[in-house]
Formats: C-alpha cells, sequence, structure tokens
C-alpha cells in the first residue's frame, strides 16, 4: 500500500515513467497503469492494461467508463459503443453516459441517434453546455433550424455572451431566412471580437437579404479586404447590391469582377452584366452579353428565352427579331416559354406581313 501512494504522489507530480515501474509491480494496480500509460499517450498498452484488469474487476463503472472514452478517442466506436450502452443501460439517468453515447452514434454516422442521445444528456442536466452545442450542431446539420434555435435560447439565457452558442443561433437563423434575428446575432459576434470570415460573410449576405443594400455592401467591402478578395459569388452579389441602389457604373463594374475572376461557367454574370446594360438603355451591350451567356450554358432555356428577348430589344429590323423568336422555340420545346415567345413571333409575322401589303 506505501508502494502505491508513492506512486499516486509520483502521478500527481507527472512523473508517469517511475509511477509506472511501481505499478508494474503492484497487485491489483491494471487501472492505475493503465491511466498512466494513457496521460503518456500510449494508447494501446493503456487499453490493453484496462482489459486485464477488467478479468479482475468488470463491475466498477470508473475504469469502464474511462476505457470507452479511450477506445472513442482511438477511432474504434464500435468498442466505445458496446461500453456505453452498457454502462447507460445501468446508469440510465447518468446525464454524461447519454452524452458519450452521443458521440459515439456521431462517429457511427448515425446523426438521428445522436440527437436522442444528446437530447436525453440535456434532459438530465439542462446545463450540460457540451451536449446541448453537439445537439444543436447536429440540428443544423439536418437543416431542422427552428429546433436549433429552440435548444440554443435557453443557453443564451444562462450566458448571453456566450460565443460559440451565438455563432450556432446565428446559423440557425441563417438557415431559416430569419435574417434580421441573424443580423442581431452577427453583429453582437463582432461586438465580443469574434470576427471570423464565416461570420463576416454570413452579415453581409444576412443584409443583403434584409434589402438593406450599402450595409451589405459595407460587409462585404470588409470581407473582400480582411479574407478574399477573388469570390466571384461576392462580387456577382455586390452588383445585384449597386444595382439596387442605382449605382449603375459600380454595378457594372463589379459584375465586370465576377466574370473576370469565374471560370468556367459565367452564365449568370453574363445574364446580370446584360440586366445592367438595359438599365443603361445600353441594348447592344446587353444583346452581346446574353449571347455570351447562352454560349455558356446553351440548354438553359431561360437564358434562351432571354436571348430572343434582347436580340428583339436591340435590332430595329423585324425579320431579325423574329429569326431569334423561331430559334428559340424551336430549340426549347418543352419550356414554360413557348407560349410568350409564340405569341411574340405572331405578333411579329402579322406586322411584316401588314408591311408588305402596303
Amino acid at each position: 500500500m506505501a508502494q502505491l501512494a508513492v506512486a499516486d504522489s509520483l502521478v500527481q507530480l507527472g512523473n508517469y515513467q517511475e509511477a509506472m515501474e511501481i505499478y508494474k509491480t503492484e497487485p491489483k494496480s491494471e487501472f492505475k497503469l493503465a491511466r498512466v500509460y494513457a496521460q503518456m499517450g500510449a494508447i494501446y498498452e493503456a487499453l490493453d492494461s484496462y482489459q486485464q484488469g477488467f478479468k479482475r474487476d468488470s463491475l466498477s463503472l470508473q475504469p469502464r467508463f474511462e476505457y470507452a472514452r479511450l477506445a472513442l478517442s482511438n477511432n474504434d466506436p464500435v468498442t466505445a459503443f458496446n461500453s456505453f450502452l452498457s454502462l447507460s443501460v445501468e446508469e440510465p439517468d447518468n446525464a454524461t453516459y447519454q452524452y458519450y453515447m452521443g458521440k459515439t452514434h456521431e462517429e457511427l454516422s448515425n446523426d438521428d441517434a445522436a440527437i436522442s442521445a444528446f437530447a436525453k444528456a440535456v434532459s438530465l442536466n439542462t446545463s450540460y453546455r457540451a451536449a446541448r452545442i453537439e445537439w444543436v450542431k447536429l440540428l443544423i446539420k439536418k437543416r431542422r433550424f427552428r429546433e436549433a434555435i429552440l435548444q440554443a435560447k435557453p443557453a443564451l439565457e444562462w450566458y448571453p455572451n456566450d460565443i460559440k452558442m451565438n455563432s450556432l443561433i446565428a446559423q440557425s437563423y441563417l438557415g431559416a431566412k430569419r435574417y434580421d434575428k441573424a443580423i442581431e446575432r452577427f453583429e453582437l459576434l463582432f461586438s465580443l471580437g469574434n470576427d471570423t470570415e464565416f461570420n463576416r460573410k454570413s452579415l453581409a449576405w444576412s443584409y443583403f437579404n434584409d434589402r438593406q443594400w450599402q450595409l451589405a455592401i459595407d460587409n462585404y467591402e470588409r470581407y473582400n479586404s480582411d479574407y478574399e478578395k477573388a469570390d466571384s459569388l461576392v462580387h456577382f452579389i455586390m452588383s445585384q447590391a449597386y444595382l439596387k441602389l442605382g449605382e449603375l457604373e459600380l454595378a457594372q463594374d463589379y459584375i465586370e469582377r465576377a466574370i473576370a475572376i469565374k471560370t468556367p461557367e459565367l452564365d449568370q454574370e453574363f445574364l446580370q452584366l446584360a440586366t445592367v446594360y438595359v438599365r443603361q438603355g445600353d441594348y447592344k451591350n446587353a444583346f452581346y452579353a446574353t449571347k455570351r451567356a447562352k454560349k455558356e450554358k446553351p440548354e438553359d432555356d431561360v437564358i434562351g428565352y432571354q436571348y430572343a428577348l434582347a436580340a428583339d430589344q436591340y435590332y430595329a429590323d423585324k425579320s431579325k427579331k423574329l429569326e431569334f423568336y423561331e430559334d428559340f422555340i424551336g430549340a426549347y420545346p418543352e419550356s414554360p416559354y413557348q407560349e410568350i415567345a409564340t405569341a411574340r413571333a405572331e405578333d411579329l409575322r402579322k406586322e411584316l406581313f401588314l408591311a408588305a401589303k402596303k
């Protein structure tokens, strides 16, 4: 017993090697030896020592719990599952066992079972922050945003400035398209010093969807400055925001930047450029921008119809206009735009017929 006390003291001082040598000579010290091995990172030796100890004592909860956690950390979720399941059956009101059951289910790619386990852990201990965080994260992953919001709120009542939980509820509001609420949470995160690439981009996107165009632009500018200058989608969205503000030159500038950055598919960018040109009354460049969009994605009937429409606005010659509508009608027989394109083609034919009779 005296030697065991000495070894225990050595462990407290971090002198694991000397403690281990003593434990090896003492009977009934398998679990103590396993803990030292685990502290030293000798995982397989630790697991083996636990297994040796279970031959003598297979009922004690603490070593079984330690063994299961070690197996889980060693990428052996099957062994961990069997151990945690046994512990949970014996101690059904132990929130920690439920939490680790959830972690094990995650490793086994069983998200639904993990959600149930984390929920059980929180029901047993409402202040179990780690379990609540994992629960909310999985709800977000499963796109169950309303539930994620409901489960994040209690934690924020206790700790309003909890960065992790504020981040999760911000993501949940974003996923639920409650952009005004997302803005509140992302702004709070910035006030708490949590200025990250994801938060900046998400705040800008939230402002854009909340129709606060200038604040969206301001935050995208910060994103471009601090994180990523060559994000074509960001430039595309900024062009849309500038167009909403009537800043046509800037709208054109940013959509051209997006086109310069993005490859290989630029169909939406060229359509946006065409929209800017139309607003400027520049139907020639609108037509050629739409032509480039069609070249990028010739199978897209929406772009095909926009191309015919752009030709209609650009060409004065009615027969030329008609050619584009007829090309569209022949190329996209299943398009929902068939009816409107056919009606316009008929009108043009009538106009050409009447003009020929004069």
